[in-house]
């Protein structure tokens, strides 16, 4: 059995956990509050567990390169959840395992190359989410391209998130992402609002406590997972990610699945599987 993708699948369930307590947030308050506040709740957490592991990173240009990114990612998915479902951000998030697969050779060397296999399980993966989400896409408006923008900037900061891998800690790696992250959400929104980041509603400081708490859980789970298998292979895993959506909008939104989506969610469990227990090639 392969670790790494079993750990992005927790990823992707911690991811949705995040995604849907964001879409209760974004109700009040905008996509940089939120991110302001996703960082600020996370920072304790992560510092706490990082100053154990030691926080010094070896790669500081690569951890740059995936802090930027990621925080066009975040504010990119964070803005497209007040106009999409959780089922359709999680379906145009899905073209981010394809340009992992495409981007990871190019960055990281031929070792990162995909085997035929990943490709496979990276078609099913994608097909059976367009099933899934189907009946409810509309990525064509300003908040799917939004949500596109986002899977690109993730995709990069996925690339980068293996090759640090290689190097530092996961713990490191959670903190000083979430530091960044903070200090440019921050930065951005007194440059735009003119303004002090205000406290939210009482109300919704343990929505964000939630958002705080499963983001650094989520960010070591992948973390981990990049360190344990190729990037192409990983990221594939992230297909799981719509299953768990739409458990959530069922769960929380009473958005329920029709056929298509029982048969997409059968898709992904098959591509899972296959990625899960198929045999790891040597390098």
């Amino acid at each position: 059995m392969r670790r790494g993708p079993l750990f992005m699948i927790l990823a992707g369930l911690l991811f949705t956990v995040m995604l849907g307590l964001v879409k209760v947030a974004r109700e009040e308050l905008s996509a940089l509050e939120v991110v302001c506040w996703r960082s600020v709740t996370a920072l304790p957490l992560s510092f706490v567990l990082a100053r154990r592991a030691g926080i010094a990173v070896k790669s500081r240009r690569t951890l740059l390169v995936r802090c930027v990114l990621g925080f066009g990612a975040v504010f990119g998915f964070f803005t497209a959840a007040k106009g999409l479902t959780m089922a359709q951000l999680s379906l145009v998030s899905k073209l981010q395992p394809i340009l992992i697969a495409v981007l990871a050779p190019l960055a990281l060397g031929v070792s990162e190359k995909s085997d035929k296999s990943v490709w496979v399980v990276l078609g099913l993966g994608l097909a059976g989410s367009a099933l899934l989400l189907s009946p409810d896409l509309s990525s064509g408006s300003i908040y799917g391209l939004l949500a596109l923008f986002a899977a690109v900037s993730s995709a990069g900061a996925h690339v980068a998130v293996r090759a640090l891998g290689k190097t530092d800690n996961p713990f490191a790696l959670v903190f000083w992402f979430q530091l960044f992250l903070c200090v440019a959400a921050v930065a951005a929104f007194v440059a735009t609002e003119r303004t002090l980041l205000p406290l939210p509603p009482a109300h919704l400081w343990w929505t964000l406590v939630g958002v705080g708490v499963s983001t650094t859980l989520a960010q070591l789970a992948m973390t981990r997972a990049y360190q344990l298998d190729k990037a192409s292979t990983v990221a594939a895993a992230s297909y799981a990610g719509p299953l768990f959506a739409v458990v959530g909008d069922i769960l929380f939104f009473a958005a329920w699945p029709d056929a298509w989506a029982l048969g997409g969610g059968a898709l992904i469990v098959l591509a899972g599987a296959w990625l899960v227990f198929s045999p790891r090639q040597a390098p």
